[in-house]
């Protein structure tokens, strides 16, 4: 009786074990070098090893600058990858067991910009487009039209943005950035007809939908 007891209960902690989700410091340390080619194996394993042991999680890489962790949760974590560079990864459920990993790289020079990538949890690359509804420039535009509005727009000729992934749930923050790229005048024309400069994003059945 008492043996059979024992095989019920290990029945259910492999059963368990089989449905927990992977941490995402499982992922970071699988991750292939080509992904974010500055770090070694190594340093990413000394990322943990440091903030597991509360000391400040700084590395020395592949250039010889310095790295940073400056978040790791178990499916979020932040890393300051160069004095401009910030990449931030967060673990997006699919359903009950798979994830996919969302990552965005941001640049920060005279106007910040982010690019925002996806991976399986063997770290193929995954097609954005399915998982993500990717703003327009527009998204951010009063409703006001009019000579006068679209004059000012039309001074909106590129488009920059930043994301922010929480990492507290799973949405994520796009915030319109081309207004640091214009002047003070052309900035001071478009503000009007600025609705707002962030868009929340949330993810739902699998993609990040705009809210």
């Amino acid at each position: 009786m008492n043996r059979l007891k024992y095989i019920f209960l290990l029945l259910v902690a492999v059963m368990c074990n089989a449905q927990a989700r992977t941490p995402i410091r499982q992922w970071f340390v699988a991750m292939p070098d080509s992904v974010m080619p500055l770090l070694t194996k190594n340093n990413r394993l000394d990322f943990i090893d440091f903030l597991d042991s509360r000391m400040e999680a700084i590395v020395t890489n592949r250039l010889d600058g310095k790295s940073r962790m400056a978040t790791l949760t178990d499916d979020y974590l932040l890393i300051n990858y160069t004095k401009s560079c910030d990449v931030a990864m967060k673990l997006l459920p699919i359903n009950d067991t798979t994830d996919v990993l969302c990552m965005v790289s941001t640049v920060r020079a005279m106007v910040d910009d982010s690019r925002v990538t996806f991976f399986d949890e063997v770290w193929r690359s995954l097609d954005a487009a399915t998982l993500l509804e990717e703003p327009v420039l527009d998204d951010f535009r009063s409703a006001e039209r009019g000579d006068s509005a679209d004059g000012a727009w039309g001074k909106m000729d590129v488009f920059f943005k930043t994301y922010r992934l929480s990492p507290d749930d799973a949405s994520m923050v796009c915030r319109l950035t081309t207004l640091d790229y214009l002047n003070e005048e052309d900035r001071e024309a478009v503000l009007p007809y600025v609705s707002g400069d962030s868009l929340v994003f949330t993810w739902v059945e699998g993609r990040y939908s705009k809210r």
